[in-house]
């Protein structure tokens, strides 16, 4: 985020002349995460290529992985905790990214939702 406040300031003053502080700009942009969240769900169904379904999904999901699961997590752990990754045949700390998309034949899938949980969080468990 400071990256971007920084560039903001510095070149594009004359569209946000009244960006104020790192802190108050990370604040307002956090404050603009549930609206962003509805905004790219609806852009995603509207603007859909042609030929996807719109009544077959599919349901996906990997890994972020913090720490090893020897290891207690340290990081982010608010957010966090231990789960188990068939694919790789691991216990780990982190975050799953689930990710949910209209079928496409021969293509792959149109995102349709994507969101982020604890690791010990289920595909199937959250999208039920």
């Amino acid at each position: 985020m400071n990256k971007i406040h920084q560039f903001a300031s510095e070149y594009l003053m004359s569209w946000f002349f009244d960006l104020g502080i790192y802190q108050a700009f990370n604040y307002r942009i956090n404050r603009l995460s549930g609206a962003m969240s509805t905004l790219a769900g609806m852009l995603l169904t509207e603007f859909g290529p042609k030929g996807c379904s719109n009544k077959l999904s599919v349901l996906d999901s990997m890994p972020i992985i913090t720490c090893s699961g020897k290891r207690s997590g340290k990081v982010a752990p608010e957010i966090t905790s231990k789960g188990y990754c068939s694919t790789k045949g691991m216990y780990y700390y982190g975050m799953k990214l689930h990710a949910l998309g209209f079928c496409n034949p021969n293509k792959l899938p149109h995102p349709e939702q994507i969101i982020f949980t604890p690791a010990s969080v289920n595909d199937l468990t959250l999208f039920k």
